[in-house]
């Protein structure tokens, strides 16, 4: 029997052993030539994860839970419902903010008449006012006129008054002269001095000079009354001057109360836009009622898969309590935090393969989309200060984007948080 043990007896062993060492080595340093050339096209790492568009659902208005049509882990397409409140409150407040709304549209309709009706009223009392105005004005000038004649009147009836007044004065001075010339006759006709026939005369003078005293005295009374007359006559017409005038005062401040007046237009159209703002404010409340009414139905505002349901049928709801989550899988991404030394040749747009630790040996496609514009400690909630002394080079990471091809998730076998480790091909 051959000992395969014995060297001097195996000069086969002796051979093969150094031609499988040189062989190890030569394996060895391809395997390592290999990796060193990877490394150079390609770029990897473990710290990476599956993204996704997370929408939380909420309520917008409050309510009792009355349906909950979906369950977890049921997917929704956009529009589906997701839950039902109780719309009779907001069918109520609706039907409220719908009758406001037509009574201030009523409201406006009402101020949009009196406006016109307000013009036309009182321009039509500032019409009256100036042409009663006018009169008066007019009535005024004919009684101060009537009143200038009334005293000219006056003057010439005291005129006249003085003249039979003096008149009276020469008769009575004629009268006393044939009086002395009668009783000198007579004295004379008794002496038959002279004849009858001259005292004749002379007694006609007499009488005809008494008679004319007699006509001076009545002249003089009638003069004074016309006097008394026309005095009357100026009193009156004064006293209308003073009425005209009265009746100008009172016409010229109707006037300015018609004038006056005439503001209540601009307060008609200021109503009116009192009354626009008021419809304006009906019409929001109405609209507002309106979409809190259709808030009550709370649909899918994406497509996506239900997740962290939490709402139950009875709940009482608040206003932007969450209700469940909304996970788009048709646009899921990765987040790889490289390390800062293995970003120097990545781009965006260069392909990469995408390995899941949950579908060992499936490869995803994928592609480079964008880099973070800084590291991941500079955006954590306590970013490292290195400018206290106590500083020590670590390699940071930064968040690299990757997207997927079209159709890699169409399964929708990918959701968020998935460990993942993508390799990225830099040549």
């Amino acid at each position: 029997m051959i000992d395969w043990r014995s060297g001097a007896q195996n000069p086969w062993r002796r051979s093969f052993l150094p031609i499988a060492a040189g062989l190890v080595i030569i394996g060895a340093l391809a395997y390592g030539g290999y990796l060193w050339h990877y490394s150079r096209t390609h770029a990897s790492t473990d710290d990476a994860y599956i993204a996704a568009h997370i929408a939380p659902i909420g309520a917008r208005v409050p309510g009792t839970v009355i349906e909950v049509p979906v369950d977890d882990n049921r997917d929704v397409k956009a529009g589906d419902v997701l839950v039902r409140l109780d719309p009779r409150d907001y069918e109520v407040a609706l039907a409220q903010a719908r009758a406001a709304a037509e009574a201030a549209k009523a409201d406006l309709e009402n101020a949009r008449v009196n406006v016109p009706l307000t013009d036309e009223t009182t321009q039509s009392l500032v019409h009256q006012a100036e042409a009663a105005l006018e009169a008066a004005k007019d009535a005024g000038q004919v009684a101060a006129h009537d009143l200038e004649e009334r005293r000219g009147q006056l003057k010439a009836q005291r005129a006249a008054e003085a003249a039979a007044a003096a008149a009276v004065g020469q008769t009575a001075a004629d009268l006393e002269r044939a009086r002395l010339d009668r009783e000198r006759l007579r004295q004379l006709v008794e002496a038959k001095m002279v004849a009858q026939q001259d005292f004749d005369h002379a007694d006609a003078a007499f009488k005809v000079s008494q008679a004319a005293l007699d006509v001076a005295h009545q002249r003089v009374a009638q003069a004074r009354e016309q006097v008394a007359q026309a005095e009357a006559a100026v009193r009156s017409q004064t006293a209308t001057v003073a009425q005209t005038r009265r009746r100008q005062e009172e016409a010229a401040a109707a006037l300015r109360n018609a004038q006056g007046q005439r503001q209540q237009v601009k307060v008609r159209r200021a109503q009116v836009d009192a009354a626009q703002g008021k419809v304006a404010q009906a019409l929001a409340n109405l609209r507002q009622a309106e979409l809190n009414l259709e808030y009550c139905t709370v649909r899918a505002p994406v497509g996506g898969r239900v997740s962290k349901k939490t709402v139950e049928v009875g709940q009482v709801v608040q206003s932007g309590q969450a209700l469940l989550a909304l996970v788009d899988l048709d646009r899921v991404w990765i987040v790889a935090n490289f390390k800062e030394t293995a970003l120097t040749h990545v781009r965006p747009g260069q392909r990469a393969t995408v390995a899941v630790d949950t579908y060992p040996g499936t490869v995803f496609k994928a592609r480079v989309e964008s880099i973070q514009a800084g590291s991941g400690a500079v955006f954590s909630l306590l970013p490292p200060e290195n400018a206290t002394g106590n500083f020590v080079k670590v390699v940071q990471r930064v968040p690299v984007k990757l997207v997927f091809d079209a159709g890699e998730n169409a399964r929708h076998l990918l959701v968020p948080g998935m460990s993942v480790v993508p390799t990225i091909e830099l040549r």
